[in-house]
């Protein structure tokens, strides 16, 4: 394996890591990016050096997204990337929302009627507000992502500026819609 191509590996697992998705899983995805052709399990556990039994849970775990495929071939699977990086970031940041987010905010709405104690209850709703505030931000995080994945692959960087501007305003004025057309916080 090739030092750059560690380096980026070493990286991807970083990121695995930090989104709470696992080391593993990141450099198996990582090793996936690389290979030009389907590939075995048995191809990613001698790319990467993890055991059999990592590697598979790491795929089990890549499969939850639509970031890889498999597809049987005779009496092997074969494992390959079926999503772009960008593509894949905005399904991870859709199932945050969905696994993380979503719940705690219907836990702490649920759970405030619940509280007695006028303290604890700011508190919760405080805190109620922020996983709001971070609900809109994951969501128009999304939306950006998904108007940069529907540009064409080959536009040039001196149109990146005007397709950031068009986003931006198009983010706007879906935010101020959603806010109730422009309601501050």
């Amino acid at each position: 394996m090739s030092e750059v191509m560690q380096e980026v590996l070493d990286s991807l697992a970083k990121i695995g890591k930090q989104w709470d998705l696992g080391e593993s899983v990141g450099r198996v995805w990582g090793f996936l990016l690389f290979k030009s052709c389907p590939v075995t399990q048995r191809e990613i556990v001698e790319g990467t050096g993890y055991s059999r039994g990592l590697v598979s849970r790491s795929l089990r775990e890549l499969k939850r997204g639509p970031t890889i495929e498999e597809r049987r071939e005779g009496r092997e699977t074969r494992y390959s990337v079926n999503t772009s990086l960008t593509e894949s970031f905005g399904e991870l940041l859709k199932r945050f929302l969905a696994e993380n987010i979503k719940p705690m905010i219907e836990l702490l709405s649920a759970s405030l009627s619940k509280i007695e104690d006028a303290k604890v209850r700011e508190t919760f709703l405080v805190l109620l507000h922020e996983y709001r505030k971070m609900n809109l931000a994951v969501l128009l995080f999304s939306k950006i992502m998904n108007e940069i994945n529907a540009m064409p692959g080959n536009v040039e960087m001196e149109k990146l500026n005007e397709e950031s501007e068009r986003i931006s305003i198009k983010i706007k004025i879906e935010s101020d819609l959603a806010n109730g057309g422009g309601k501050k916080w």
